[in-house]
């Protein structure tokens, strides 16, 4: 794997995540908490398999989800000893992470990226899957459960309503990170086995059938104009923004090795997720077990 230190999301945040990794490691028992929602979780599977690569003591603690936190109530921290570790995948856009003593808040982070050959300066937030990823990437670099978690480090960013403005750039940085570094594959929307393609309105399951059994033979042209025409009436309805549409039908982001990839995995598991806020907690637990042994829902 790459330092995902050197991606440019991280490039004003680095000195903030070494010192909240130092924290980590000096604490006898670390308290991982956040909400029984998939956001939660996959930050979770992200900080819990760095402290299991480097065996250290921690307890986690599974939130009541969001839509159980009325707006005007604050999530109740319980009182432990140790460090806590509190993800909030759902508050307000901020400036820097929150560290003290004994309690450390992981929210969202907004940052300003300039890239090469291009003067314009580029807003957007850091989610706190990604700010996750590169805390275990810090905390373990080399660990065997960490890599496996690394493809999901943008899973945050594409749940984000960010995705629905015409251009995230930390959702593009981060996807071509883990692109250049191989821990995903991008592929078109017929070059993936199984696809959920009930993200796109108006797609039709016959077209994509036979544009995906003819796509092996057609040239660069063919394939433009061939996906043009199959995304043409979702175009006409509405409802999603350019950058997703363009994003499930060019960046399929594939984890190698599975034939579903992310985004189809992001929406079938939150179509699956109880509302019940017991049921939830215990699902939310048991992903989170899951994405830790497989790297995957």
């Amino acid at each position: 794997m790459k330092n995902l230190l050197q991606s440019a999301v991280f490039v004003s945040l680095e000195s903030q995540l070494i010192d909240i990794a130092k924290q980590i490691q000096s604490a006898s028992v670390v308290h991982l908490m956040a909400p029984a929602d998939v956001e939660g979780v996959l930050a979770l599977s992200q900080l819990e398999s760095a402290l299991l690569d480097n065996s250290k003591n921690y307890l986690r603690r599974i939130l009541p989800p969001r839509r159980h936190v009325s707006r005007d109530d604050k999530e109740t921290i319980p009182e432990v000893d140790g460090l806590v570790v509190h993800i909030s995948p759902f508050h307000e856009t901020q400036n820097a992470i929150q560290i003290e003593e004994n309690y450390i808040q992981i929210f969202p982070i907004s940052v300003s990226l300039t890239f090469p050959n291009s003067s314009r300066t580029h807003n957007g937030a850091v989610d706190c899957t990604a700010l996750s990823a590169a805390l275990a990437s810090i905390l373990s670099p080399d660990g065997a459960r960490v890599r496996k978690q690394r493809p999901m480090a943008m899973a945050g960013s594409w749940l984000r309503s960010g995705s629905d403005a015409n251009y995230d750039p930390v959702l593009s940085t981060l996807r071509d990170h883990l692109d250049s570094e191989g821990s995903i594959e991008i592929r078109s929307l017929p070059e993936v086995p199984n696809p959920d393609v009930v993200m796109i309105p108006g797609l039709s399951k016959m077209m994509l059938s036979r544009l995906q059994k003819r796509w092996p033979k057609m040239d660069v042209e063919q394939r433009s104009s061939a996906i043009s025409e199959l995304v043409l009436p979702s175009l006409r309805l509405g409802g999603i923004s350019t950058m997703r549409l363009e994003e499930l039908v060019w960046h399929r982001a594939m984890i190698p090795g599975h034939d579903i990839d992310i985004a189809s995995q992001l929406h079938q598991a939150q179509k699956l997720w109880p509302d019940d806020e017991t049921k939830a907690k215990v699902y939310a637990s048991n992903i989170l077990d899951g994405l830790i042994t497989n790297g995957h829902f």
